[in-house]
């Protein structure tokens, strides 16, 4: 019996033993198992850091590039090894040109060979794409090492590529794998890294880098799961049979997993060894203590089970991983340490995992674009702070809404809807299945809460998460951008509009003289199509003779200096005279980067101009044969033109006139009293006037005349103005006007006189308050003298009456003939009749005497009629009508004798 109860003893020892320590080894291998792709996880996460570091670090080379180095491969040599951190994240970091000629390395040391990389796919993927990339892994042909490249594409100011920047990462001895050997599980374990096609990049036995992981016979079956996509760990067979545990985790950045392998042997050698150990102290102690074997299994399975329920406990999270520490010293206390050592491991790395996702969440949280994520049917299931103030809506008001709602205008949510259905269909963007893709950033219009679309750019990428698929997407606002890119299209349109409608060959050229601007008018002017000339240079559009023509002149403006030139031209068979300006663009650092250039066709104003000096000659010819000052004034009152007859006239020399002021040239007084006429002609009037000065030695009268300059838009430039001497004119004049008032028979005042002379007199005898009198008479029966002795005899008697009546009045009276034989006498101060009479009796007297006429005596009388001018309300007409009146009175009297006015005796 006590056989049978150690058999069973120790069969139950063995049996409980053995499982128990078959449920810690699988509950061990999943600790394990998860522990591993955690770490690989973390690893991954690594990969991708570096990775977007590397090329976030490649992407800052082209910006730093200073204006101009895209045509100057010696400033990118230069430039790549200023940049010394760059080289310490690369191996090597080339520069190809667009034709695939390496033309700058950042180790000239290494003396490499240059090599052509037209035809490798990263050269053509990144001209082609204008985007960076990260290769394939390949053997290097420059530096004879397996490398993975990092390109970076540098784009001229017209958007295309100038130059691609490759950058290498050595798989033998870069430390960028350093990080991730150091979390290798076990001793005998490692990690590698391979691309989606199964080429290794990174592994522990560098023969095997760059060749195909299937390249060794056999089968493993972790392999091939990895390689259709799984992600997570397993346990299999590598090809020499040996167990193991496979971790695997894609990279987001590029098409590479990285891999782990912990063999079995090696993870699981503690726990075999104290089962070994385990059995054979049970059976051992079954063997001596048979007797009390069932009290030492009870015992010893006790401590067991209570620790496989912590087990479980901690499995279903119902206590602490202390509890897994049982204090003893024992194979189970060895057991319960090894269990709570891989668990604390276990939840180092959960704690490590929750706290990267924490960091994810904050990044996202307080990132500077919109992040929004959605379950398949459109159900926003993430909405960060800056996607609430992107578009109005708060984060609790968006979760669990559809996004098409929020943020889709109704004009796009067709679309949409047929994206949703991709998605939820498992087709990601790119229309695979795999666990995740990205988009490029695309523009389209989002709706903000307020109803308005506003311009975003977006990023969106699927992935599969617990047997779904999420949507994530980066939405940045570009509306100040989009207003920036309208202004500048707009300002640009403007621009080429109007360097279209200049009357004027505009372009711009390079340094290497090839044409990158236009306009139209080369077509109107050359016969040469704008657009052909684009990219050419200036020899190969007008050939070597033109550009030979214009080197010195191209050649000083590429020196910094602006040319201005006038050249004859013959174009399309007509001879051309185009005055042309080359202007350099100069950029902040004084480098001169091409040339501006307008040449315009003056062809007619040259012969304008011609024809007009022609013109001016003649005028010049005229004026100066002119008896007249002619000058031209402008609105400074400043001399422009003076003829010969300044000097003639006023001794100046017409040269020295030009620019000086007409107040110098005419004298202080003079130009006084002829400025307020040339402001008026500066109206837009013509001006003449006379005035008075002293030419050779003596005072002249002078006549001067303003002719404004109008411009078409009817302002005035200047004055023309012509200064004659009316001197001679005036004389002729005066006497004109004085014989035009005498009498031609007798020499005395005629009937124009006399009515003058009668206004003044009645104005000053009423301003004076002196009285004035009018005397009218003619010759007693003058018509029988006339008609008896001829009219000569008549014209004899008259020119004696004349002469008698200027003798017998007063110097201040006037005596005038109106006609025939009537005469009037104008009398002032007067003292009302009697002096009046007196004179009149004097002149009566004087007529008495007889004439000679003939040789023969003739008696002669006279009838006089007297009238008092009457002050204000007295007229002219009036005065003479009286005086007529008592002239007649004197007639019918008999004659010889006067008669004043009635109204006045």
């Amino acid at each position: 019996m006590t056989t049978v109860v150690i058999l069973l003893v120790l069969a139950a020892t063995t049996i409980v033993t053995t499982l128990a320590l078959m449920l810690a080894e699988h509950d061990m291998k999943a600790v394990i198992g998860a522990q591993q792709y955690a770490v690989l996880s973390s690893a991954a996460a690594y990969v991708d850091e570096q990775l977007e570091a590397k090329r976030a670090l490649l992407s800052t080379l082209p910006e730093g590039l200073p204006p101009g180095i895209h045509s100057d491969p010696a400033a990118l040599q230069a430039l790549l090894q200023s940049r010394s951190a760059v080289g310490a994240e690369f191996f090597n970091v080339v520069v190809f040109d667009r034709a695939g000629k390496m033309v700058a390395t950042s180790r000239p040391d290494l003396k490499e060979a240059s090599v052509e990389a037209v035809g490798r796919p990263y050269f053509d993927n990144t001209v082609s794409t204008r985007s960076g990339l990260i290769s394939a892994p390949f053997l290097s042909r420059l530096s004879g090492r397996p490398v993975v490249l990092m390109t970076q594409p540098v784009l001229d100011p017209q958007g295309d590529v100038a130059y691609v920047i490759a950058a290498g990462i050595d798989l033998q001895q870069s430390d960028f794998f350093g990080p991730i050997n150091a979390l290798k599980p076990g001793k005998t374990g490692f990690m590698f890294i391979m691309t989606t096609g199964g080429i290794l990049i990174h592994h522990p036995t560098p023969e095997r880098l760059l060749r195909h992981i299937n390249d060794r016979p056999g089968y493993n079956r972790a392999t091939e799961m990895a390689l259709k996509g799984f992600e997570g760990w397993t346990e299999a067979k590598n090809k020499d049979g040996n167990e193991g545990i496979y971790s695997y985790k894609r990279l987001k950045s590029t098409n590479w997993i990285v891999a782990a392998r912990y063999p079995t042997a090696e993870a699981f050698a503690p726990l075999i060894g104290l089962r070994k150990q385990a059995i054979l102290a049970a059976s051992l102690f079954a063997a001596v203590a048979g007797l009390v074997a069932w009290l030492a299994i009870h015992r010893l399975l006790g401590p067991l089970e209570k620790l496989r329920q912590r087990v479980a406990l901690l499995r279903h999270g119902g206590t602490d991983i202390a509890a897994l520490r049982s204090g003893r010293q024992d194979e189970i206390g060895e057991l319960g340490e090894a269990f709570y050592q891989l668990t604390a491991e276990r939840a180092a790395t959960q704690e490590k995992v929750l706290a990267s996702e924490t960091l994810v969440r904050n990044i996202l949280e307080h990132a500077p674009d919109a992040f929004v994520s959605t379950r398949a049917d459109g159900t926003i299931t993430e909405w960060n702070a800056q996607a609430e103030r992107t578009f109005g809506w708060h984060r609790d008001e968006a979760l669990g809404r559809n996004v098409a709602e929020l943020i889709v205008p109704p004009r796009l949510r067709s679309a949409h809807a047929l994206g949703i259905m991709r998605m939820g269909g498992g087709r990601a963007v790119d229309g695979s299945a795999d666990s995740q893709r990205r988009l490029q950033r695309t523009r389209i219009a989002a709706l903000h809460r307020d109803g308005r679309e506003i311009p975003v750019e977006l990023s969106v990428g699927t992935l599969r998460h617990d047997s779904g698929v999420i949507a994530t997407a980066f939405l940045h606002d570009i509306s100040e951008r989009v207003a920036h890119e309208e202004q500048i299209a707009a300002s640009e349109h403007r621009a080429r509009m109007i360097a279209d409608s200049m009357p004027a060959l505009v372009a711009y050229v390079d340094r290497s003289l090839r044409y990158r601007f236009t306009n139209d008018y080369y077509q109107q002017l050359l016969g040469v199509a704008p657009a052909g000339m684009l990219g050419k240079t200036i020899t190969e559009v007008f050939g070597m003779e033109v550009y030979l023509a214009w080197k010195d002149k191209i050649d000083a403006a590429l020196r910094g200096e602006r040319v201005h030139e006038e050249r004859d031209s013959v174009q399309l068979g007509r001879p051309l005279h185009l005055m042309t300006d080359l202007v350099p663009d100069v950029d902040a650092a004084g480098t001169v980067q091409g040339i501006y250039l307008m040449s315009m066709d003056i062809t007619q104003r040259r012969n304008a101009e011609l024809t007009q000096a022609a013109s001016e000659q003649r005028l010049q010819l005229i004026t100066d044969h002119l008896p007249a000052l002619v000058s031209y004034i402008d609105r400074d009152h400043v001399l422009r033109f003076g003829n010969a007859t300044f000097r003639h006239w006023l001794g100046l020399d017409p040269a020295t006139l030009a620019a000086r002021p007409l107040q110098d040239v005419m004298g202080a007084a003079a130009y006084a009293k002829t400025r307020p006429h040339l402001e008026r002609a500066f109206t837009g009037v013509h001006v003449s006037f006379e005035h008075r000065a002293r030419l050779y030695g003596d005072q002249r009268t002078l006549e001067t005349t303003f002719v404004p300059d109008l411009r078409p838009d009817g302002t005035v430039a200047g004055v023309y103005a012509l200064t004659q001497d009316m001197s001679r004119i005036k004389a002729v004049e005066r006497q004109l006007i004085e014989l035009a008032r005498l009498d031609a028979l007798t020499g005395i005042a005629n009937r124009r006189k006399f009515e003058e002379v009668l206004q003044q007199a009645m104005a000053r005898s009423q301003r004076l308050a002196r009285p004035m009198a009018l005397a009218y008479l003619d010759i007693d029966n003058f018509k029988s003298i006339n008609d008896s002795l001829g009219h000569g005899a008549g014209d004899e008697v008259l020119k004696e009456f004349a002469s008698r009546l200027i003798q017998a009045v007063r110097a201040v009276d006037l005596v005038a003939r109106l006609a025939g034989d009537e005469f009037i006498i104008v009398l002032e101060n007067v003292d009302r009749g009697g002096e009046a009479a007196l004179l009149a009796a004097k002149i009566v007297a004087a007529v008495r005497t007889p004439f000679s006429v003939a040789g023969s005596p003739m008696q002669v009388t006279t009838s006089i009629g007297v009238a008092l001018y009457q002050g204000e309300g007295d007229s002219q007409s009036s005065l003479i009508a009286r005086a007529d009146r008592a002239l007649y009175q004197a007639k019918r009297n008999g004659r010889d004798c006067y008669v004043v006015d009635a109204e006045q005796n």
